[in-house]
């Protein structure tokens, strides 16, 4: 465990003692051993050179590692429409494949709009007449949606559906869509453990007469993704917003950053807004909420990363379901104000401590004055002067 603080003061304390007898002591001899007053004052500005780089070795030595960047409400502003406009747009999943989608509607939209290849594998370069789709045990709306999908593909063909598995013509393909790889999890915005979501792969298999191609489409349900108005309109008592990557993101780390930066800024605004009605006073110390406040806070209830296979390589983008109860927001102003509360004793003990360590440089001082007789006067007073500095620099940094 790294001890930092007031506690690495109070352990650091009776070797700083021993250090400023030492360095007076060295300093004494130096002086004493140089017999003109300018090699005196030569072997002084080394010495406070050695002294001051020893300080700095000190400091870096010492310096606390930063673990995570906190990000400040002032220098991180919620990202607007049009700074989010070219990566959220909602035709962005139809022009670049992606590697799971929010919901089955948009698998299967996917899915129709790459279908032309597998067609073309079956069927051959001349569309075929009519692309008959088979429902099976899928709703209705799932199907047309997809069925809208192929005809911006191929808008000179047409196509119907099927209740079940029919005979095809010739000129006829056939394309029965599959639910597969099905799994499902506890909704993490819901407390009822009977309400889950799925994930799974919707497949569109194409049918000849002889041959048969197939094409994929992972997803995993995520309403408030695909329709956050419906969401947040079914579940009237809560909160929630959505935190977003700002831009088109090389790196799944990258995404995740910007939209941990964003749910900072959009929590901490109303944090702001929220504490003087609900305490009644102003809070200044909302000013900085960092990833921390809103991990240890639970302000993160759900996440989509999703991937796009951009020409240059893959195209990121991340957003996060936040919980923004007032609820939340109390737990995160008392933790805030904890925090302001421990950094105020922090200081209040290193203030104390460095007037202590002043005051003995000034006892050690007083005591080698009188042991030389006031002759090395000032020479003691530069050093105790320049070991004053390193040691108030050193506690503070």
């Amino acid at each position: 465990m790294m001890v930092t603080g007031p506690f690495k003061i109070f352990i650091m304390l009776p070797i700083l003692i021993v250090l400023a007898f030492g360095l007076a002591a060295g300093i004494i001899l130096v002086i004493k051993l140089c017999s003109k007053g300018r090699w005196a004052a030569v072997t002084m500005a080394f010495v406070l050179l050695a002294m001051l780089g020893a300080a700095f070795v000190l400091i870096l030595g010492h310096r606390t590692v930063s673990h995570g960047p906190e990000i400040s409400v002032n220098s991180a502003p919620a990202p607007s429409e049009e700074t989010a406009a070219s990566i959220w747009l909602p035709g962005i999943e139809d022009e670049f494949e992606a590697d799971v989608y929010s919901s089955r509607l948009s698998a299967v939209r996917s899915l129709g709009l790459r279908i032309a290849e597998p067609i073309r594998q079956v069927f051959g370069r001349t569309p075929p007449s009519t692309i008959i789709l088979f429902q099976g045990a899928h709703d209705r709306e799932l199907v047309e949606e997809f069925g809208r999908a192929v005809d911006r593909g191929f808008p000179d063909t047409k196509w119907k559906i099927a209740p079940e598995t029919v005979g095809l013509q010739n000129d006829e393909v056939g394309i029965r869509l599959d639910l597969v790889k099905v799994q499902t999890h506890p909704a993490p915005w819901l407390s009822d453990s009977e309400n889950q979501m799925t994930s799974g792969t919707m497949r569109a298999s194409v049918l000849a007469t002889e041959k048969q191609a197939s094409v994929g489409a992972d997803f995993v349900d995520k309403p408030w993704v695909e329709d956050f108005s419906g969401f947040s309109n079914t579940r009237p008592k809560r909160q929630f917003i959505i935190a977003r990557s700002a831009e088109s993101c090389v790196t799944e780390a990258e995404a995740n950053h910007q939209a941990i930066q964003d749910a900072c800024a959009q929590v901490g605004k109303m944090l702001g807004r929220a504490l003087p009605r609900l305490s009644g006073k102003p809070m200044s110390f909302v000013s900085q909420v960092n990833s921390d406040d809103l991990l240890e806070g639970g302000f993160i209830l759900d996440r989509f990363v999703q991937s796009f296979k951009g020409t240059a390589g893959p195209i990121w983008r991340q957003s996060l379901l936040i919980d923004a109860s007032a609820e939340k927001l109390t737990q995160l102003a008392q933790r805030k104000e904890g925090f302001a509360r421990a950094a105020k004793t922090t200081w209040a003990r290193m203030f104390f401590s460095i007037l202590g360590l002043l005051m003995l440089i000034t006892v050690v001082y007083a005591f080698l004055n009188a042991a030389t007789k006031g002759y090395y006067a000032w020479s003691l007073r530069i050093a105790g002067i320049v070991l004053a500095l390193v040691v108030i620099i050193f506690l503070l940094v």
